[in-house]
């Protein structure tokens, strides 16, 4: 919670200070931003519920996006962030990416669980994630053709995967021809 709640519910500064002092409740890291939690939830998933509670209109993207969806292995220590170019937020626990409002598009509310992440949090869609892929890996690559795979298995429609490579195709046609001519590899190998 903000420093601003945190003293609502204990009355004043001192005695929030006392309290992280005690042990009783302890600030989240890095130690200057002024957010504090119990000691049951680690700074990841401290940062989580920061952004949903506190920053609302950033949606999770990049590498964060990847390993969330389980299409990458990367481990992250910032929570990467897409915010409108129109707007300014500057902030150490979360790797700000400012993109136009064409980007800004197949936006998703849900929870991760398997991750700590037990509220909702905006997040791309795994078909629009593809893309973070295309860009954070590049074409052709191991771990492009990786997250691919992965996609394919854990969230292509098989039997009908019209639908998503419409929607993948609507993103961005040059990548997204890419990106489904990989996906249809797995056509002939099944």
């Amino acid at each position: 919670m903000s420093t601003k709640d945190a003293m609502s519910l204990v009355g004043s500064r001192s005695k929030l200070y006392r309290m992280v002092d005690t042990g009783e409740i302890r600030k989240v890291e890095p130690s200057g931003l002024g957010f504090f939690t119990l000691d049951k939830y680690s700074d990841e998933e401290c940062h989580f519920i920061i952004l949903s509670k506190y920053y609302p209109k950033c949606v999770v993207s990049g590498m964060t996006a990847l390993r969330l969806y389980e299409l990458g292995d990367d481990y992250f220590d910032l929570i990467d962030v897409d915010i409108l170019n129109t707007t300014n937020l500057t902030t150490s626990i979360f790797n700000v990416n400012r993109v136009s409002k064409s980007q800004y598009t197949e936006i998703v509310e849900r929870e991760f669980p398997d991750f700590g992440i037990n509220r909702k949090i905006q997040i791309y869609s795994p078909e629009r994630v593809l893309f973070e892929a295309y860009k954070y890996y590049g074409e052709g690559s191991d771990s492009f053709i990786r997250a691919l795979k992965r996609y394919r298995s854990k969230y292509l429609d098989i039997k009908r995967p019209s639908t998503q490579y419409d929607q993948i195709m609507s993103i961005n046609k040059k990548v997204g021809g890419i990106i489904i001519q990989v996906l249809k590899v797995g056509d002939v190998s099944e």
